[in-house]
């Protein structure tokens, strides 16, 4: 089972784009006797494969941060991080320990976080040069997509191996056809940097030769633990009360919300029909809440994100074959 426990839901960066503006849920950060719970409950289990450390800005409570690192019972811990909160001491006790940071950087210019491009540099060096395999997570937007090569470039340059590159869920294309020439462009680009690992390429490409089909079920893989204690499937439903699946005072309650549910890991209403459906990721019901605030359908922008992304995968798997299509 993977954990994502979010120590707070608060950040010092108000980004455009943030998922969290947009639930209009309560802000806080988890207590001592919360913490506590946390940890008790998941090492009760003696099931956890990774936690994620998340928020919000989980660097904003430092030492929950630390005390989960030091004594939760799991296989890796990972941290996710806008970098602002960074320093050379935190890293290397990162490091000594096996804990996993990742970063977010939008490229040449971060004005959608309300950040310093230069802050965020100099952050990223020092990390690189503690965790030279940093995934750094990049976020785009309608208005910065013609750009999405070059701060993926930008971001090489300064010499991260591993990038991801995530559509803004909010995104409603003015134009769709060309925000899909442009997405297109964009990604056959990207497709073509050397020596890159780029998350969303490598997943389509793993996905499609070794035929994986993901499914999304309701606190079976993985379990949000909100600051508050409260269980929810995944970080879209937080504060939902018909997808609350317990607490760490009760466990894991999770049978209602399935029945209630059955929709859940149905793929995209949008899918049906579609030739690629079956390399299709649009099941995940986080994704499918984030962009239209229901589990039955995707938003027409992140449908096209996915036809580009399935189809450059495929393109790069027929190169490597020879030509030969999967």
């Amino acid at each position: 089972m993977d954990y994502t426990i979010s120590i707070t839901n608060k950040c010092n960066l108000k980004c455009s784009y943030c998922y969290e503006r947009h639930l209009n849920t309560e802000y806080g950060h988890i207590n001592d006797k919360t913490m506590r719970k946390i940890a008790d409950f998941i090492n009760n289990q003696n099931n956890a494969g990774t936690v994620y450390l998340f928020g919000g800005e989980p660097l904003l409570y430092k030492e929950t941060v630390k005390f989960y690192c030091e004594n939760l019972k799991a296989k890796e811990f990972v941290i996710t991080t806008n970098g602002t909160l960074l320093d050379e001491d935190f890293i290397k006790w990162c490091v000594d320990r096996k804990v996993i940071i990742n970063m977010s950087h939008d490229g040449i210019k971060c004005t959608e976080r309300g950040v310093d491009t230069a802050l965020l540099d100099a952050n990223l060096k020092i990390l690189l040069k503690y965790q030279p395999e940093t995934l750094v997570q990049l976020v785009y937007t309608e208005q910065t997509l013609p750009n999405l090569y070059d701060n993926i470039i930008y971001l090489k340059n300064l010499g991260v191996k591993k990038v991801s590159a995530a559509m803004n869920a909010f995104t409603v294309p003015d134009n769709i056809d060309s925000f899909g020439d442009i997405l297109r462009e964009q990604w056959q680009k990207i497709a073509q940097i050397p020596d890159l690992f780029v998350y969303e390429l490598a997943v389509k490409k793993k996905n499609i030769t070794e035929s994986i089909q993901s499914t999304c079920e309701i606190c079976k893989k993985k379990i949000f633990i909100n600051w508050d204690g409260s269980f929810y499937p995944c970080v879209q439903f937080q504060n939902i009360p018909e997808y609350h699946c317990g607490n760490v005072s009760v466990g894991i309650e999770a049978e209602k919300a399935r029945k209630a549910h059955p929709d859940y890991s149905m793929l995209s209403e949008r899918c049906e029909g579609c030739e690629i459906a079956q390399y299709c990721h649009n099941s995940c019901a986080c994704r499918k809440m984030a962009t239209t605030g229901t589990v039955r359908d995707i938003s027409e922008a992140a449908c096209m994100e996915e036809q580009v992304l399935i189809l450059t995968a495929l393109e790069i798997i027929a190169k490597k074959n020879g030509g030969k299509k999967q």
